[in-house]
C-alpha cells in the first residue's frame, strides 16, 4: 500500500470519528437563512396578485400581513410593478437605483410587505401601498423595493438587532415605533416579558366606517385585518371585536357584538404545501391556513399546478372546529 493510500485512509477515519472537526476548525457556518426566516416572522409577508385563473388585479390582497409605516421622507414608489422603484439605502442616504419614480414615499405611508430577500450585503424588502394614491390618471396602489446594505459578516452571522436597528429608522411594523425596539430584542429594563405584552389595541369607533366604503377604505381606517375570507360575493374582515361585512366590494353590515360562535374555524392543509384554497369558488388564502367560516353548506377545494384537485363538502356548525387534510395527487 502507498503512503498516499495510507494517509488518505488515515484522514477519512479522524473525520469519521470527529465529524464535528473540520466545522469547528473551519469559518462559522452562514446564517443568512436564519435570519430571513426571522424577518419573515417579524414582518409576516402578505400574498399580493391575481386569484386562481387570474381572476383580480396585481394589486389585490390575497393574504393581508403585517403593514408597516414609513418613519422619514427618501423611499420612491411606482405605479407599474414591472417598473418598480427601487431605492437603495446605506445608513440614512437613499438613491434610486432602477425603475421609475412615480410617488415621493412621505413619512406616515402605509405599506404591505409582500416579499423578503437577505442577499451577500443586502437585505431587499418588496411593498405595496394599503392605499390607492390618488394620481391624475385616479388612485392606484403604489410598488417599492428598499435594499438595505449591511456589513457582510452582520448578515451572515444573523446579526438580528443591527439589521431592525438599520429597518427601522426607514419604517415599523403599524402600532409600534422606532424608537421603542419592538422589533428588534428589547433592551433592559423597559422590556416586557413576551407573557406580559399588552393586548391589542381596540378598534376604531364605528363611527369611522360607513356604509358604501371600499375594502380599501376600511382598511385605511382600521388597519390590516387579523382575518380575511370570501365566500358567496361576500368578505368577512375579523378585527378585535368587530367584523366588518363587505358585498360587491362595499360595506354592508358590521358586527361589534364581540361573539364568534355564529363561525367556525376551519384548518386546512395538504401535502404538498402551498396549494391554493377556495372556498365556494373564491380564493381565501394557501396552505397551510386556518380562517373563519360562516354556518351552513360550504365547498372547500385544494389546488396545486401539476396535481388533481382535491374537493370536500362540508357541513359547517356554528362555533365548530374542522380540520382538513388534503393529500394531493400528481396528474
Amino acid at each position: 500500500m502507498s503512503l498516499r493510500l495510507l494517509c488518505g485512509l488515515l484522514a477519512c477515519l479522524i473525520l469519521s470519528a470527529n465529524p464535528c472537526w473540520g466545522q469547528q476548525n473551519g469559518a462559522a457556518p452562514d446564517q443568512r437563512d436564519v435570519l430571513e426566516q426571522i424577518l419573515t416572522q417579524t414582518y409576516y409577508p402578505s400574498i399580493v396578485g391575481k386569484k386562481a385563473m387570474g381572476i383580480g388585479s396585481e394589486t389585490d390582497i390575497r393574504r393581508a400581513g403585517i403593514v408597516v409605516v414609513v418613519q422619514r421622507p427618501g423611499l420612491a414608489a411606482a405605479s407599474d410593478r414591472l417598473q418598480i422603484a427601487s431605492t437603495e439605502i446605506h445608513g440614512f442616504d437613499t438613491s434610486l437605483y432602477r425603475g421609475r419614480k412615480d410617488y415621493d414615499v412621505p413619512a406616515g405611508e402605509r405599506f404591505y410587505v409582500f416579499s423578503i430577500n437577505v442577499g451577500l450585503e443586502t437585505v431587499t424588502f418588496g411593498m405595496l401601498t394599503a392605499r390607492g394614491v390618488p394620481s391624475p390618471k385616479g388612485a392606484h396602489r403604489m410598488w417599492s423595493a428598499v435594499t438595505f446594505y449591511f456589513p457582510q459578516d452582520v448578515l451572515a452571522n444573523a446579526e438580528k438587532d443591527s439589521v431592525f436597528h438599520g429597518i427601522d429608522a426607514w419604517f415599523v411594523p403599524e402600532g409600534r415605533s422606532a424608537a421603542s425596539g419592538t422589533t428588534g430584542t428589547p433592551t433592559a429594563p423597559a422590556a416586557m416579558p413576551a407573557m406580559q405584552a399588552p393586548p391589542p389595541q381596540p378598534p376604531s369607533p364605528p363611527a369611522s366606517l360607513t356604509p358604501g366604503m371600499t375594502r380599501e377604505e376600511v382598511v385605511k381606517a382600521m388597519g390590516a385585518p387579523q382575518h380575511e375570507v370570501s365566500f358567496q360575493g361576500k368578505t368577512l374582515l375579523t378585527y378585535p371585536g368587530m367584523v366588518v361585512v363587505l358585498e360587491g366590494g362595499k360595506l354592508i353590515a358590521m358586527d361589534q357584538s364581540g361573539q364568534t360562535s355564529t363561525n367556525a374555524k376551519v384548518a386546512v392543509q395538504s401535502d404538498p404545501v402551498g396549494a391554493d384554497i377556495l372556498v365556494d369558488g373564491q380564493m381565501v388564502g394557501q396552505t397551510p391556513s386556518t380562517f373563519d367560516m360562516p354556518q351552513g353548506d360550504h365547498e372547500i377545494k385544494v389546488q396545486l399546478a401539476g396535481y388533481q384537485d382535491w374537493a370536500r363538502r362540508v357541513h359547517v356548525l356554528s362555533g365548530s372546529a374542522i380540520n382538513l387534510s388534503a393529500k394531493l395527487e400528481k396528474k
